[in-house]
């Protein structure tokens, strides 16, 4: 079945999505997203659906989530004024975690290998600030 399915009427205007993937290991979809009243990323574990996938009500709202409350996964220092763009990605370094990468606001961009429940550390610097690829479309 393709179609959208909106799954709240609630304002996500603070929110940014960052990745709907399995991040627990349980085989359940999960929803990890980045609230910027806070500037931490936060956690909703999906529930198995009857026929297989993700309930899309426990992705809805954090009161029908896996343990019924959004986890903090990444503290603060995640808001959008330092961190202005951000994606979730496959797993890319082998864990079988998804991943995280990161463009900050003094253009440098991270990769963060994430953890099942929580992420740590500041990632690792894959483009310094001073890089020239900010201001050059070629190979420098």
């Amino acid at each position: 079945m393709d179609k959208a399915t909106r799954l709240s009427s609630s304002a996500w205007t603070e929110r940014d999505i960052v990745t709907v993937q399995d991040v627990s290991g349980d085989g359940v979809t999960d929803l990890v997203y980045r609230t910027d009243v806070t500037g931490r990323l936060l956690l909703r574990k999906g529930i198995a659906a009857s026929g297989g996938g993700a309930n899309l009500t426990s992705l809805a709202a954090e009161a029908n989530s896996a343990g019924g409350v959004d986890t903090e996964y990444g503290a603060s220092g995640w808001g959008s004024a330092g961190i202005p763009h951000l994606i979730g990605t496959p797993d890319v370094n082998g864990d079988a975690i998804p991943d995280i990468w990161t463009v900050r606001s003094d253009g440098s961009v991270r990769f963060y290998a994430d953890g099942r429940t929580v992420l740590t550390g500041s990632g690792t610097q894959i483009i310094g600030a001073a890089s020239c690829w900010k201001t050059r479309i070629a190979v420098c």
